[in-house]
């Protein structure tokens, strides 16, 4: 490839005449010449420029959150939501209908502690068992109010 800023070498390699003093058959001649020396010129600097392979590149080190910590944050989340939903259910001015995407979130989150909670070890036992009830609790709530407990 041909560099932009080349373009001066190009018009010194043509003998520095303008397009208006050359004559019709001159310019093919002229044009040839001028294109076969930036093609030399080109292939040239694309002999000097090769670069050795990249090795590899370190990824910087990353503080992962431990498993206990993502459960206690995940239970917490749970429980404030459910504490939520206690209260928009004793609100007279709150509708079922409003309130069945905030259940579903509520299910939604009771799944994913799960999922997290039964990997666990023997020594988070009591978080375990805390995240596990908080997680059927609100699982039982969905199953309420979807059977219609709530009605009426």
């Amino acid at each position: 490839m041909v560099n932009i800023n080349q373009i001066n070498d190009l018009t010194q390699a043509a003998g520095s005449r303008t397009p208006a003093k050359q004559n019709a058959a001159d310019a093919p001649d002229a044009f040839g010449s001028v294109l076969d020396s930036a093609l030399q010129k080109a292939d040239r600097s694309e002999e000097g420029t090769k670069t050795a392979g990249l090795g590899e590149i370190a990824a910087p080190g990353f503080e992962l959150e431990p498993l206990p910590s993502i459960v206690t944050g995940k239970t917490d989340r749970l429980l404030g939501m459910l504490d939520n939903y206690a209260s928009q259910l004793q609100n007279p001015d709150v509708s079922l209908r409003s309130i069945e995407p905030v259940l579903e979130e509520i299910n939604q989150s009771a799944e994913s502690l799960m999922e997290k909670a039964k990997f666990l070890g023997d020594e988070e036992s009591s978080l375990k068992d805390i995240a596990t009830q908080t997680a059927v609790t609100a699982r039982t709530e969905y199953v309420k109010f979807q059977r219609g407990d709530y009605l009426g």
